[in-house]
This record gives C-alpha cells, sequence and structure tokens, in this order.
C-alpha cells in the first residue's frame, strides 16, 4: 500500500507543480513546526533543511507544535496528518515559513488551511498551500482523465 501511494505521489510530481522559481538544484528550510518525513518517495526523519533533485520533487511534511494554556499545563501537542508539497527546484536556497502561530486554536487553523511562504535568497516569496493526502489523491486522478 505504501509503495503504491509513493509512486502515485511521483506521478503526480511529475504532472503537476505546485510552485516553481526559476533556474536547478536546491535547498530547502523549514521552521521547526514543520518536520519533512519524506522526499520523492525516500523516508526522512524530521529533517529541517532538505537538498532538492533537479525537476519536481514532492516532499511530505508533518506539523507539530506545543501550547501551554498556563503554567501548570505540561501543554497539549498539536500534530498534523502528512501535508504534501510540490516544488519544482531551481538554483538556490529557500526559506519556508508558516504563518504565525501562537495559540492551539491557531495551529488547528493552519492544519485546516496550510499555506507556507517560500522565500528565496533575492527575497522573492510566494505563498504555497500544501496538500493533505486526499488533495493529492485527488490531483492525481483529475490529471489522469
Amino acid at each position: 500500500m505504501k509503495t503504491f501511494i509513493t509512486a502515485i505521489a511521483l506521478t503526480v510530481a511529475s504532472l503537476t507543480a505546485v510552485t516553481s522559481f526559476a533556474s536547478s538544484a536546491a535547498s530547502v528550510s523549514f521552521p521547526d513546526s514543520l518536520a519533512v518525513t519524506g522526499i520523492n518517495g525516500e523516508t526522512k526523519f524530521g529533517a529541517h533543511q532538505i537538498q532538492l533533485a533537479d525537476g519536481k520533487n514532492l516532499i511530505e511534511l508533518k506539523y507539530h507544535d506545543i501550547f501551554e494554556v498556563n503554567a501548570d499545563d505540561s501543554g497539549a501537542w498539536v500534530k498534523s496528518a502528512p501535508l504534501y508539497l510540490i516544488l519544482e527546484s531551481d538554483q538556490g536556497q529557500y526559506q519556508a515559513m508558516t504563518p504565525v502561530i501562537d495559540t492551539e486554536e491557531e495551529a488547528y487553523d493552519f492544519i485546516d488551511n496550510p499555506v507556507i511562504t517560500l522565500t528565496g535568497a533575492q527575497g522573492d516569496s510566494k505563498d504555497v498551500a500544501l496538500l493533505t493526502h486526499h488533495q493529492l489523491m485527488a490531483k492525481l486522478l483529475l490529471a489522469r482523465q
């Protein structure tokens, strides 16, 4: 099943691109709250900076953060299911940023509508929506029709 999902995800990555910046081979840094769990079908464990292959890349991420309500509280973890970023790699380094998330409610809002900002070395930035598993599968099915 995992092989099937990986094959589908790579097919989607080859059929569509969510974003592109102009040029060849890049790296992307993610904030601590977004852990890379896979890239192009290969498992990564908790990486926050990755090197991209030339062309389209499928990056699997998970959001996680802890929020304390008061000083006596041990905190509540907020974690997402896997989220996917399809990224056309270009030469240079990019920084991915989530919106400011200060509360547990804002974290759940982000998980419901995961949009990050990618900023290039020259300061150019672009908002990019992360895909859920269902959205990724829908892209694949619609691309094959």
